[in-house]
């Protein structure tokens, strides 16, 4: 469930608490005498780590098991309610802010639109993402005394649109909003004083899947979002893979139509030009300029098809319009080609599908499974939506703060909860 870097400092006993938290994540509730049979500690060791993890709220005594011929045992579980991370994701349609328990759990959420009245960047500045997260903190502290949570926010996780360089907490490019190496995590860090993570928005989806969605006994995932853009995140071996550069995952500009039309990165018949939401709507508006009858027509002035969006391609379809129906399909093929490639090079456990294009179901995922079955060599893996929804992002964002005290419990609560 953890992935750890190479390099690891960590003294025995982290180590052993680490691993104990996790086997306890796993399961909704586990005695102690389980944790020695899927460790390999001796007793002592695990009731010493039990009880440090007790001492930090991180665990708890849930209840009493079945017994098994003598005493009843007792059952531990993660305390919940301890703790809170912020997740934020910046997707290019959209910013979700979230406040969660450590069980991923949404406490407080804020949603903002951004749209696109005029080509195909828009005029979003770092400061609305600090806006948005001040909403949300707002929010949470005005309902906080109305419940019995208690207020411990140990972080802020990112998930941002386009080349982000997680070591320096930059976003490199963001191509939809016209950023170039925008110091994201430092801004936040110096405007609200908790721990920083940023990371790329696709790969937080795969992280979100793989801690609380579909992804939790898989080793190897593989998360694909389509919508405004295309890209993929990668679990491997139980580790986020990122790449040599950051860049893996970039399957939007991947070629599955050597004739097809060209990409804002300069090429011609990258998968986002003929399966992304903007593509759905262009090949809608194109056919029917070209005469094509739909009943899309009838949902925006006639005068006026530049209207038409993909979730108009979606509803008309739903209605039983047989050109929204052709064009999903069409994109769903084009899908399923660049899943199939993905499929044949990292073999993966399950696939899951995520952003607005998912949410037209089966008029896309009919034909993305055929394209898959006839471009994979041996039997497909499972492929569905995800689990989280258009939440995936903001909740695999607080992951990333996630991962850290998982890894080193008694050094992050220390540095974190001693900050103020």
């Amino acid at each position: 469930m953890l992935s750890l870097e190479n390099s690891d400092n960590r003294s025995v006993r982290e180590k052993n608490r680490s691993q104990i938290l996790q086997a306890i994540k796993m399961q909704e509730a586990i005695s102690r005498i389980e944790l020695a049979g899927q460790i390999d500690l001796n007793p002592s060791t695990i009731s010493r780590a039990v009880n440090d993890l007790e001492e930090m709220n991180l665990i708890q005594e849930r209840e009493v098991g079945e017994s098994s011929g003598g005493r009843r045992p007792v059952l531990l579980g993660i305390n919940k309610s301890a703790y809170q991370i912020i997740g934020v994701d910046i997707g290019a349609t959209k910013i979700i802010a979230v406040i969660t328990n450590i069980q991923g759990e949404i406490l407080e959420k804020y949603h903002y639109r951004i749209d696109y009245p005029q080509g195909d960047v828009v005029d979003i500045s770092p400061e609305l993402v600090l806006e948005c997260l001040e909403r949300v903190l707002k929010k949470y502290q005005r309902n906080i005394n109305k419940s019995t949570v208690t207020d411990k926010i140990i972080g802020i996780g990112v998930g941002a649109h386009g080349l982000v360089d997680k070591d320096r907490g930059r976003v490199i490019f963001a191509p939809n909003f016209g950023w170039r190496d925008i110091y994201l995590q430092k801004k936040i860090k110096e405007k609200f004083g908790y721990k920083t993570i940023i990371d790329n928005d696709v790969r937080v989806m795969a992280l979100g899947e793989y801690w609380f969605g579909y992804g939790q006994n898989c080793d190897c995932l593989i998360c694909v979002n389509a919508g405004y853009g295309i890209g993929s995140g990668i679990i491997l071996n139980g580790r986020l893979f990122r790449g040599h550069r950051s860049l893996a995952g970039e399957i939007g500009h991947t070629t599955v139509a050597e004739d097809g039309p060209r990409c804002n990165c300069g090429d011609y018949g990258c998968l986002e030009t003929v399966a992304s939401g903007p593509a759905i709507a262009k090949m809608a508006r194109t056919r029917i300029k070209r005469g094509r009858e739909s009943r899309i027509t009838q949902m925006v002035d006639d005068i006026n098809i530049s209207r038409i969006t993909s979730e108009l391609v979606f509803q008309a379809a739903r209605q039983g319009d047989d050109l929204s129906r052709q064009v999903l399909e069409e994109a769903g093929s084009y899908l399923g080609i660049g899943i199939a490639n993905l499929i044949n090079i990292m073999d993966p456990q399950l696939v899951l599908v995520g952003g607005g294009v998912s949410r037209a179901g089966d008029f896309v995922f009919a034909s993305l499974r055929q394209a898959v079955s006839r471009k994979t060599m041996e039997d497909p893996p499972p492929i569905s939506p995800v689990k989280l929804g258009e939440k995936t992002g903001a909740i695999g964002s607080t992951v990333l703060i996630l991962e850290e005290l998982f890894k080193a419990p008694e050094s992050f609560l220390s540095e974190e909860l001693h900050r103020f």
